[in-house]
């Protein structure tokens, strides 16, 4: 919050509410439960996310759906001034001030951009994602037996796609310890980095092994952009088509992304 900025008029107190109504109103479409509709008092506290709420909206009349919409609100977050940090500060923010998020919804996109990653990293993704879903906490223990050097870029893709797998397996109501392991990290002749992660622990119960695992590609400021999505319960019928493959009690999910932006599961 800034204490320079002055209070908001009536009117646009009135258009915030307005716009966290429709918020709302088009997560509730989607079957995804959120809180209740919002006080005065919390119309004032989320005063500084006006702007971000009118761009999830604008995004949202030009995608597929809203979680296209909120990647869209996060990329437009993001100042692009290289740190790494305080865009993730930003993302957590408005997860926070929004207070719109359930277990059943939770939306991260990642810029793939060649940066240095803090060692904060995935404490900063755990708060993101504790403020984005309503969950029981989770131990995550993170197993490499890749042996393979995680470059700045490729890090990036391989804590993201271990992020998502985490997502996945706090969405799960045995909750408890989780042990993933990178199973592949490695780029081929091509140029194009292959990530591959498996769940260690009991696996992911069926309904969530059932959701929607769903990868776009977007290009920002020409930069080759890599997003992905996890959905518990919006498309459970996709799910296993589109880079989930069970065995047995172990869940495993590849990825191949080319340097130009290219992307394929398997």
């Amino acid at each position: 919050m800034n204490p320079s900025r002055p209070d908001h008029t009536p009117a646009s107190t009135e258009a915030t509410a307005r716009l966290s109504a429709l918020l709302r109103s088009r997560l509730n479409a989607m079957g995804v439960v959120t809180a209740p509709e919002p006080s005065a008092a919390d119309v004032r506290r989320v005063r500084d996310a006006d702007a971000l709420l009118a761009q999830f909206v604008r995004a949202s009349r030009h995608t597929s759906g809203t979680v296209r919409a909120f990647s869209s609100l996060i990329a437009d977050a993001h100042e692009d001034d290289g740190n790494t940090m305080h865009w993730l500060s930003r993302v957590e923010r408005a997860a926070a001030e929004l207070d719109v998020f359930s277990a059943r919804l939770c939306a991260l996109r990642l810029n793939d951009h060649e940066r240095p990653v803090s060692a904060r990293w995935s404490d900063v993704f755990s708060r993101v994602a504790a403020r984005c879903s309503h969950i029981a906490p989770c131990t995550i223990e993170a197993i490499d037996r890749s042996r393979a050097p995680f470059t700045q870029r490729g890090e990036l893709l391989g804590r993201m796609i271990f992020q998502l797998v985490r997502n996945a397996m706090e969405a799960s109501p045995r909750g408890g310890m989780v042990r993933v392991r990178v199973d592949e990290f490695r780029r081929d002749a091509l140029r194009q980095f292959h990530v591959r992660v498996s769940d260690e622990g009991p696996g992911l119960d069926p309904a969530v092994a059932a959701s929607a695992w769903e990868p776009y590609v977007t290009t920002r400021r020409g930069h080759a952009g890599l997003g992905l999505a996890f959905v518990a319960a919006a498309a459970p019928v996709v799910g296993a088509a589109v880079g989930m493959r069970r065995e047995a009690s172990r869940t495993t999910v590849h990825m191949m992304v080319g340097e130009e932006g290219g992307l394929q599961w398997e």
